[in-house]
């Protein structure tokens, strides 16, 4: 499991810190999990999947494609991956806009 959430980290563009912050916990319970290799809780796991942005489900796919979507739409959801919070609702308002000139 360990290996998944350095993966992730790598997928993501996210440092231990930025999970920890968005998992709402410490860096050190982050960084201790990871370096000791040990089996998170549940619950911490549900943690760092909230901080990842995933479903528990979404942790333990091994294929990340997605099903049914084009190559076009696996490319934008896979770059939405990788957005800060900030940067993702600055997109949200702007594709908002684009459907409002409509």
């Amino acid at each position: 499991m360990t290996e998944r959430i350095k993966e992730l980290c790598v997928k993501k563009n996210m440092s231990q810190y930025e999970l920890a912050k968005r998992a709402g916990m410490t860096q050190s319970s982050i960084s201790t999990l990871l370096n000791e290799g040990n089996v998170p809780k549940i619950s911490t796991l549900e943690k760092i999947c909230k901080g990842f942005g995933i479903t528990l489900a979404q942790f333990f796919t091994l294929d990340d494609n997605y099903p049914d979507l084009s190559e076009e739409q696996k490319k934008v959801l896979n770059i939405w991956e990788t957005l800060s919070v900030k940067e993702k609702i600055a997109i949200e308002k702007i594709v908002g806009s684009i459907l409002e000139m409509r």
